[in-house]
């Protein structure tokens, strides 16, 4: 979701003293240790090359500056700086050449020979010397082809500078404040649980999905056990919801795209299938119809085309496409459509969803849009009184889930309960209704399956089982509505 330039000044305000601390404590301490640092002196001596090869000049100077790199390299070569050292007793080849900076200049034909020491004279009396060996190995192989410009005295230190260096101390404070920034407001706005969803939302969680390694994710629904039996609970959930308190129109959504509810919607209305309910699922994501990912689907008019027509030619496309699925029908929506929540307030709408509401099915189930991008799901909540909320605790935050909440208390819409999804939390302490925690779920399947299979072959005698007695009508009930004496 794109943030507005009064969310980060809000954002900037709130977390200022972090970012003025981190500026000055960075910028004083660096200042602070550039007081101790001893001053390194830098002197500089060019060497400039001029091989006369022929009689034009301008071919001299190309040789020239062909032979600079090669220069440059011999610089640091023994044969030039055994003559150095012979000067200075006790300094070695490789002490030399750490304090050394050999810089050809490119496109010229000039190499700057750069000496480092905490003695200025010392540092300008190395830089010549070392040109000055140079100038003698060179010469005596090319007569006349180096010149020298001597180095001058240093007068202010190359490093430390203190200005500088504080300066580069209070950006590096700054990057890390904001990187803090970043860190505590990610921790802050973070869920940590399925306990805080429940207080957070208020709502019943319904069941929890797990996080999926790759290879799971290429799997289908039935064929992982943990996932198959989260769909079951669920299913098993909304039936005795629905038993309780009749509803026909449910509708799966949440707060933000991408957190798995065109997937929770298509699994959850093939397990209510499987249940033996007859149910029709449709796709009112118009503008991101991805129902084709999960179903093979004729290409046939349906939603999209139902909202642009007039009620007369509406009511052969809400039928529904059978599937393999016994029980299960769909009605897609054929074609995105971006104008989706104009055609949402069509007249049409309302003779639509009272189709839907005595079409024959258990279940008319409902891949509606995310709630805080667009306006169609609100449009859709006019119509269909019960959702059911889909959360991606990997991304979705409490801002988002308290946005997400408040919107649906404005509207008259049930929430039945919350489907966690792509959780990480192991072991959640969850019981039965709140899709067991994954801990217990795992070693409950693991033990399952390592119980011998019973061989059901009709040759087995199998126990006679009575047929129920049907109560009379002037009998007790045997259970009490809450609240009934």
């Amino acid at each position: 979701m794109q943030r507005s330039l009064s969310h980060y000044l809000n954002l900037a305000k709130r977390w200022a003293w972090l970012m003025i601390g981190g500026i000055v404590i960075c910028a004083g301490a660096t200042f602070i240790a550039t007081l101790f640092i001893p001053p390194t002196y830098q002197a500089s001596a060019t060497i400039i090359i001029n091989i006369k090869s022929s009689s034009s000049p301008f071919e001299n100077i190309n040789t020239s500056e062909l032979v600079v790199p090669t220069y440059a390299q011999l610089l640091t070569s023994p044969e030039v700086l055994n003559p150095v050292l012979a000067q200075h007793p006790g300094m070695t080849l490789k002490q030399l050449t750490s304090m050394m900076l050999v810089k050809p200049q490119s496109n010229t034909e000039l190499i700057e020979v750069d000496v480092l020491s905490g003695n200025p004279q010392f540092a300008r009396e190395l830089a010549d010397e070392i040109t000055q060996s140079f100038e003698q190995f060179i010469n005596t192989q090319f007569s006349n082809s180096v010149q020298i410009l001597p180095a001058e005295l240093p007068k202010d230190p190359a490093s430390p500078k203190p200005l500088q260096d504080t300066m580069i101390g209070a950006v590096v404070g700054l990057g890390l404040a904001i990187a803090l920034l970043v860190i505590f407001e990610w921790s802050e706005d973070r869920l940590v649980s399925i306990d805080e969803i429940h207080a957070l939302l208020k709502l019943e969680v319904l069941t929890v999905f797990p996080m999926l390694n790759r290879n799971q994710r290429t799997k289908k629904a039935h064929e992982i056990p943990i996932v198959q039996e989260s769909y079951r609970i669920l299913t098993a959930r909304l039936n005795l919801i629905q038993e309780a308190n009749p509803f026909k129109l449910l509708m799966v959504t949440s707060a933000v795209a991408s957190e798995g509810k065109s997937t929770v919607s298509a699994n959850l209305a093939t397990f209510l299938a499987k249940s033996g309910k007859k149910v029709l699922l449709v796709e009112a994501d118009l503008r991101l119809p991805t129902l084709n990912k999960h179903f093979q689907l004729q290409k046939r008019l349906g939603f999209s085309s139902a909202l642009m027509e007039p009620w007369t030619q509406i009511e052969a496309k809400l039928t529904g496409q059978a599937t393999h699925i016994p029980g299960l029908h769909i009605v897609a929506a054929e074609v995105p459509l971006r104008n989706s929540s104009d055609l949402l307030q069509a007249p049409q709408v309302k003779q639509i969803f009272e189709y839907f509401q005595h079409a024959p099915y258990d279940y008319v189930v409902f891949d509606t849009p995310p709630l805080l991008p667009v306006a169609d799901a609100q449009l859709l909540a006019a119509y269909i009184h019960t959702a059911v909320l889909v959360v991606d605790s990997s991304k979705s935050s409490r801002k988002i889930l308290a946005r997400a909440k408040d919107l649906l208390n404005k509207t008259s819409t049930r929430v039945l309960g919350v489907v966690v999804n792509k959780s990480s939390w192991t072991n959640s302490g969850y019981g039965y209704g709140y899709g067991y925690g994954y801990g217990y779920v795992s070693h409950y399947l693991s033990d399952a399956e390592q119980q011998p299979e019973i061989d059901a072959s009709p040759t087995m005698s199998l126990p006679r089982v009575e047929a129920p007695v049907t109560p009379s009508t002037s009998s007790p009930p045997l259970f009490k509505k809450p609240g009934q004496l």
